[in-house]
């Protein structure tokens, strides 16, 4: 009798076994962020590939970063658009007289200056083995102003031009010195460039110098501009 009642009691197990089958795990449609997928008796998150940030270019850079990384791109590319828009005399002659770059623009006077920068010192000198400051004026104003009728000395040059104030000085206009230190008589000239700068034939040899410093601040007399009068004024 108590084996019956074992082995009836067995039956009735075998027949309700599904009340303790595990139960079907099902998709969650409720979160938007994940899904839910079932293995054997594991259930694993799996994330949503398809969903987009709105910006795939996006690699972390803050705001201010990528403001001032745009800034930075239109400077490199505005000095590479300089550089292309620019000779490289008119950027060796900007550094030489501390001149913006894009006011240079008289090519024949840069081509000049390029060709006797540098030619030394002779006292009667005119030529490229050696030239004085008076030849070296009157050769730059014949060959870029077409002005070719300047007289041989500075001094003689002094009285053909009208007196020009050192703040009226342009590009072109000559500029006097005393250098003998008696009676303040002129013996040296040079051709006014930009920014206080002028070029000259110097002792040193042809070269640039600063209207506005040292010797040649307290040995200036004045400055002229040749007649005819170039500028119209």
């Amino acid at each position: 009798m108590k084996n019956q009642f074992i082995f009836a009691f067995i039956l009735i197990c075998a027949s309700s076994c599904s009340v303790f089958r595990p139960g079907t795990v099902t998709t969650n449609t409720a979160s938007p962020d994940y899904t839910t997928a079932s293995s054997g008796n594991t259930s694993q998150v799996k994330f949503i590939n398809s969903v987009s940030t709105g910006d795939n270019s996006y690699t972390g850079e803050k705001s201010a970063e990528r403001v001032n990384r745009v800034i930075s791109d239109s400077k490199a590319a505005e000095k590479i658009e300089s550089r292309e828009r620019f000779s490289g005399l008119q950027f060796k002659y900007a550094i030489l007289t501390n001149t913006p770059v894009e006011l240079l623009t008289n090519q024949k006077l840069l081509d000049f200056m390029d060709e006797w920068y540098g030619v030394p010192y002779h006292y009667g000198g005119t030529d490229k083995e050696g030239i004085d400051c008076s030849a070296f004026a009157s050769l730059l104003m014949a060959d870029v102003y077409q002005i070719s009728d300047l007289p041989r000395m500075s001094r003689d040059q002094y009285k053909e031009t009208r007196r020009i104030p050192k703040t009226h000085l342009r590009e072109g206009d000559l500029v006097f010195f005393h250098t003998l230190g008696k009676g303040h008589a002129v013996t040296h000239v040079g051709v006014y460039l930009y920014n206080n700068r002028f070029i000259h034939a110097s002792v040193s040899g042809v070269q640039i110098s600063n209207l506005g410093e040292g010797y040649y601040a307290s040995h200036f007399i004045g400055g002229g501009r040749v007649i005819p009068d170039l500028y119209g004024d």
